[in-house]
């Protein structure tokens, strides 16, 4: 099909591009007017006691801090089944959470493998605007304090022996998120131009069909009568 007869179908069809253009243009409305989200993301670092012997609990790295930090995770996040990413640093906003929350102990053995090495966790928060964020996010630091505290009271630790948290860095990193406009519009327009030409071109096709079939048919007794009136005359 070459462009004219492609220009002439579309006018013919008229109410398919009508609807293709509504619909193309709320799409774009719906693009443009989306504010983004706001995400905020901090680290939890669980500390050893400190000590003569240990006087600097930031650089104190041992298996059982480790396992605290993924017990009290657990607490926090539920029991279910954590996803496994092939890279650690993937994001809540990168898996288009637009609402929403993680609290995660870092994995650095790839999809199919584990390994943490770091006594810390990742709490990430996805909301509407950065209030919300920002509330949450302490909501859940609060949340962390509270379940290591009762793990540790449950436990009998002396509270000289305690494990601590350190939220790193204090105040977290929030960020508001959006997309491009120009390219959200481009994206919408080349989709529905495509998605309206498709539709055109598939009503053209439904119509040859029906239509080729039955004026056949219609034209087939027409010879035929022609050919008796003539045999006839003869």
């Amino acid at each position: 099909m070459t462009l004219p007869d492609l220009v002439r179908s579309m006018i013919r069809r008229w109410p398919i591009v009508l609807v293709g253009a509504i619909c193309t243009v709320a799409l774009g409305y719906l693009a443009v007017s989306d504010d983004g989200v706001a995400y905020a993301r901090t680290e939890v670092v669980f500390l050893a006691p400190s000590s003569e012997m240990n006087p600097n609990s930031l650089k104190t790295t041992s298996e059982d801090l480790i396992i605290t930090a993924g017990v009290v995770s657990k607490a926090v996040s539920g029991p279910g089944k954590v996803t496994k990413f092939a890279d650690p640093s993937v994001t809540l906003v990168g898996l288009g959470v637009r609402d929403g929350w993680a609290v995660r102990l870092p994995d650095t053995g790839g999809q199919w493998a584990s390994n943490f090495s770091s006594q810390s966790l990742i709490v990430e928060v996805v909301a509407a605007d950065r209030e919300a964020a920002l509330a949450k996010q302490r909501e859940l630091v609060d949340r962390i304090r509270f379940e290591m505290d009762a793990l540790q009271r449950d436990a009998g630790v002396d509270p000289v022996n305690d494990i601590t948290v350190s939220v790193v860095p204090e105040t977290g990193v929030i960020r508001d998120v959006g997309g491009s406009t120009i390219r959200a519009l481009a994206v919408v327009g080349v989709l529905g131009v495509s998605a309206t030409i498709a539709c055109v071109l598939l009503a053209e096709n439904l119509a040859r069909r029906r239509g080729g079939p039955a004026g056949a048919k219609a034209a087939e007794p027409a010879t035929r009568t022609g050919t008796a009136r003539i045999s006839a005359v003869r």
